[in-house]
């Protein structure tokens, strides 16, 4: 959104100024800051749309300003640079408003360009959606005094969405905040999303309303999800209805309300805008989902990231211990992968990387969690699973990425993968863990790469108490 205004607060003079000079290239209103206060002093003197933070500001961190600016103006949406991977302070971050986080050392301008436009719409549709709460009200309050019941249930329903929901919240809600505010005897919300992964439906009705008129109505509303390819309903004629239908996205909301009696226009208009709140209460969701996935996922494999594989790890630790049930971890990377780089170019380099995961992915079960460690490097956790299963699916796993067809396609660069195996002990801790699958790894590619190579048995007294928990290069 050309013209808005951008506070940039970073030390580092050379990422200041280039990314300055990028964002006033995209038509911003930049104002940049070296330290917390000039970024202080800033703020004092105007409004900012969106705030681009460095999380280890002299003077004031980025969080102080942060929690600073959300007591100002809390529509202001800031999003943090970070020059390590550390989840601890991102999450912060994240409960203190923040929109999301960037690593400097992964920062690309189309990324940043990318994420400043999704920040600044979402502002737009927060703002959008007040304003349309609050005109509403006002012209309720106005010109029809006698609605003071419908107007309680439109602040209701903008309460209600307003909050962090679940799908099935957002389309239950709806349809029980609908029934309590008109006098219907049919109502019906089905919502669809792409190739029908998302699917869900809400019903009421009367109980004097016959199974025949209510099997009708529900087939009715099921035509209003593709009205142009839905047959006509048979069986009993339905009273009078009212019939709404709305996409976000790929997403598809259909509503029907009726009863024997015609519905007023206020209750007509009432229920019209019942379904556009539920259109910003989708448009929230799927906004929240983005920012989840993007805190979770890494965004050249989609699959989870590090921070994710840490959280998840103690938790499936604790799980095994408590039940009582094996855990493996299988650490691995492409042999190589710079010689991929350097002879096929980092584009080739980056697909290679997706082909991998893929093909790791589609070798585990559902249950088994896949995550990109750091650079080529990725680890698996494997639940219910002894050491001796891991080692049979690690071998399936090397077997079917050496003879994959991106080797036989491409001749000059073989891709093959090192692979250590660890098995979660009653003394081992999850950094042990860790490191004796990392080190099963190494001796693996000490051994000549392309294997598999399992943990060697080391005394008690050897046992590491405290390794470093992180990415960390490898020996290629």
């Amino acid at each position: 959104m050309a013209g808005e205004k951008i506070l940039l607060a970073d030390d580092d003079r050379q990422l200041r100024e280039t990314l300055q000079e990028f964002l006033t290239g995209q038509g911003y209103a930049v104002t940049a800051a070296a330290d917390g206060h000039e970024a202080m002093a800033a703020l004092q003197e105007q409004e900012f749309a969106l705030a681009l933070l460095d999380l280890m500001l002299p003077g004031y961190s980025g969080l102080d300003i942060l929690s600073q600016l959300k007591a100002r103006t809390p529509d202001t949406e800031v999003i943090l640079f970070t020059g390590h991977a550390g989840l601890e302070s991102a999450v912060q971050a994240l409960r203190l408003g923040a929109y999301d986080y960037l690593l400097k050392a992964d920062l690309r301008l189309a990324d940043l360009q990318a994420l400043v436009a999704r920040a600044l719409e979402r502002r737009h549709l927060a703002r959008e959606n007040r304003e349309l709460v609050e005109n509403i009200s006002k012209a309720q309050e106005e010109l029809v005094k006698r609605r003071a019941r419908e107007l309680t249930q439109v602040r209701q329903i903008a309460e209600t969405l307003a909050g962090p929901l679940t799908w099935d919240q957002l389309v239950r809600g709806l349809v029980n905040l609908i029934w309590d505010s008109l006098f219907l005897e049919l109502l019906g919300l089905q919502l669809q999303g792409p190739e029908k992964k998302l699917s869900l439906s809400a019903f009421r009705r009367r109980a004097d309303v016959s199974e025949a008129t209510y099997q009708t109505f529900q087939d009715a509303l099921q035509g209003q999800l593709a009205p142009e390819a839905a047959a006509p309903p048979t069986g009993t004629p339905l009273p009078a209805m009212q019939w709404q239908r709305l996409q976000v996205g790929n997403i598809t909301l259909a509503a029907g309300a009726g009863r024997h009696e015609l519905l007023t226009p206020e209750e007509t208009e009432l229920f019209r805008i019942f379904i556009l709140q539920g259109e910003a209460g989708i448009k929230n969701l799927v906004l929240f989902d983005q920012v989840k996935s993007m805190a979770t996922r890494d965004a050249l494999t989609g699959l989870y990231n590090y921070g994710y594989f840490k959280e998840a790890l103690h938790y499936e630790v604790e799980k095994s211990r408590r039940y009582k049930m094996p855990l493996s971890l299988l650490f691995l990377d492409i042999d190589d992968f710079k010689r991929v780089n350097d002879t096929l170019g980092h584009l080739k380099g980056d697909k290679t990387m997706r082909q991998v995961a893929a093909l790791l992915k589609q070798g585990i079960r559902q249950a088994d969690l896949l995550c990109r460690y750091g650079g080529d490097e990725f680890v698996m956790l494997l639940s219910q699973t002894p050491p001796d299963q891991a080692m049979v699916l690690a071998e399936r796993l090397r077997h079917r990425i050496a003879h994959s067809s991106m080797n036989r396609l491409e001749q000059r660069c073989k891709v093959t993968v090192s692979i250590g195996v660890a098995g979660l002990r009653p003394e081992m801790t999850t950094e042990d863990l860790i490191k004796e699958a990392d080190e099963a790894h190494y001796r693996a590619k000490q051994a000549g790469k392309n294997r598999v190579v399992g943990p060697e048995p080391l005394p008690q007294a050897e046992k590491t108490a405290n390794p470093a928990l992180g990415p960390q290069p490898r020996p290629r």
